[in-house]
């Protein structure tokens, strides 16, 4: 009887965590049913083209995100770390005259350094994840506003078609934009399950102190983590300004939220160790779709901050759902 009881209470808990990591499956394909008796045009090519429009920088920082997620930390400066990627771009491109290929290198090495700064402020100062990288987001967008005097720049047509095909080009009928992503997940998929740096990610994320026993090197590892972060924050700054033609210093509205929305839905485990960037880049889409059917929809801005609060909250807590009427069963039998 008690083997029959552990066998039970083990095949609930393996199913609860099957809701967890791939419940957002299924909450996807409940949500764009529900969509489309409201608005059949959801599901119309032209706005599936701009739900990868939607996404694509978000699968970017979201895929940085799952990283810092999975070593038992936040970066809640990406926001200031994408706008300002975007704005020293444009600026490199209009006021400094610097070529496409320079103007990137450069915008790459500062927001690489400002990663670097933050992973330094976590390794050396001991500072949280979560107070030092909110506490450098608001020196980001400050820096963003001063470089920019808080307003937007449009490249000219000449410096814009340098970056027009990949953000509006197509190969062989795909998006560039979605290779984009495709390699960038492909990339990053290796580098958490096939090197020694992403075995390191994981054993911090699960236990600092056991990781540090073990001889990893906890702080060159969480540098480079909030490095890689930083890079993708600074590719989907890239991404941004090949599709808009232009930059803001409010590009990054939101960026932090969307990504950790993105990563949690996905399955990775907000207390570390675990990530799926599989699911990241499923759960970023999510998150675009309920944006983009809102937008069709002409929903109120109180109404769109409702519905897509309400349906976070079911793809985040299906796995939870899925357990209680499990155990509610099996009290009835």
């Amino acid at each position: 009887m008690a083997m029959e009881k552990r066998n039970e209470i083990n095949r609930r808990e393996r199913f609860r965590r099957l809701a967890e990591t791939h419940g957002i499956y299924v909450i996807f394909v409940i949500v764009a049913c529900v969509f489309c008796i409201f608005e059949p045009r959801v599901l119309h090519p032209s706005q599936l083209l701009e739900l990868v429009d939607r996404t694509s920088w978000v699968a970017v920082g979201a895929a940085g995100m799952t990283f810092a997620i999975c070593s038992g930390g936040f970066d809640l400066s990406v926001p200031g770390l994408m706008a300002l990627g975007a704005s020293l771009l444009t600026g490199f491109l209009v006021k400094s005259g610097f070529s496409l290929g320079l103007s990137l290198f450069l915008m790459f090495l500062c927001v690489g350094l400002l990663g670097l700064l933050n992973g330094l402020l976590i390794t050396r100062l001991k500072l949280q994840p979560f107070i030092a990288t909110l506490a450098t987001c608001l020196c980001f967008h400050g820096i963003t506003q001063v470089y920019t005097g808080n307003t937007g720049t449009t490249l000219s047509s000449e410096q814009y078609a340098a970056l027009s095909y990949l953000g509006r080009g197509f190969v062989f009928g795909i998006p560039v934009k979605v290779l984009v992503v495709l390699v960038v997940y492909g990339f990053m998929l290796w580098l958490y399950h096939k090197t020694s740096f992403g075995v390191k990610v994981r054993a911090v994320g699960s236990n600092e102190q056991a990781a540090r026993t073990a001889g990893v090197n906890v702080g060159f590892t969480l540098n480079w983590v909030y490095v890689t972060t930083a890079l993708m924050s600074g590719l989907a700054a890239v991404l941004y300004v090949a599709t808009m033609g232009s930059s803001s210093p409010r590009a990054g509205d939101n960026f932090d939220l969307d990504c950790i929305t993105a990563v949690v839905l996905g399955g990775s485990s907000l207390s570390g160790g675990r990530g799926r960037l599989t699911g990241t880049l499923v759960g970023a889409l999510f998150v675009s779709f309920v944006k983009m059917c809102l937008n069709l929809l002409s929903a109120p801005e109180a109404v769109r901050a409702m519905v897509t609060g309400l349906v976070l909250i079911l793809a985040l807590s299906f796995g939870s759902l899925t357990s209680m009427a499990m155990n509610r069963g099996g009290s009835t039998k």
